[in-house]
This record gives C-alpha cells, sequence and structure tokens, in this order.
C-alpha cells in the first residue's frame, strides 16, 4: 500500500461515517495475526511518521505494543503444565491454562504447539 491508496481509504471511511460517529472518537488498531479470544488481538498506534535515514520515503507506523514477541507464538513448542488437585494430577496448557491430555502435541483450545 502507498501513502496516497491509503489516504483515499481514510477519505472514504470519514465520508462513509454514520451520522452519530465521530472521527476524532474512532480507533484506529493494527490487527495481530496471533489469536485471541473474543475480539482480534489488536495494537493501538503512539506514531505515525516519514522515516528517515534507512527508512527514508516510507511512512511508518509505530504500534503502541509490540506486535512479535520472542518465544510466544502458537507454532513455539512450550512445556505443558502439571497441577495437583485433590491428590490427583492434571495437565494445562501453559498459553490458556485449559485442561489437556499429557500426550497432546496441541492445545484443544487455543492451538499452543506443545512439548
Amino acid at each position: 500500500m502507498n501513502l496516497k491508496e491509503l489516504k483515499t481509504i481514510v477519505d472514504f471511511t470519514i465520508e462513509n461515517l454514520q451520522p452519530h460517529q465521530k472521527p476524532e472518537e474512532i480507533q484506529v488498531l493494527i490487527t495481530l495475526s496471533e489469536s485471541s479470544i473474543g475480539s482480534r488481538a489488536a495494537s493501538g498506534i503512539s506514531y505515525i511518521g516519514m522515516g528517515f535515514d534507512w527508512e527514508h520515503g516510507q511512512l511508518r507506523i509505530e504500534p503502541s505494543k509490540k506486535l512479535v514477541s520472542k518465544g510466544n507464538s502458537l507454532n513455539d513448542v512450550k512445556k505443558v503444565i502439571q497441577k495437583e488437585f485433590e491428590h490427583r494430577k492434571y495437565y494445562v496448557c501453559p498459553r490458556c491454562l485449559q485442561k489437556i491430555a499429557k500426550d497432546d502435541y496441541y492445545c484443544r483450545y487455543c492451538g499452543q504447539k506443545l512439548s
């Protein structure tokens, strides 16, 4: 996408708002690719501006939180957590903390890859 295409989309969006909607009250978010429960995972934007040096000629958008975090992908293998309740052992997913079988390769609730 280039800057002119972005402007066209923003202008069209503003022109077609519902009468009760105000542009200054609408949040702009970056949708994340990681899965989530409920609404899609997203980050706000802390800054938009033209790049310089190596990024010269680019409009840069800076998210308000990390979009990628090392070791926090569904494809990264995580160790199953073992818990005990009333002298019985059970296993939970380290990502969503749902009960899983000891030998599961993936969490059936969130899709996390397990060891």
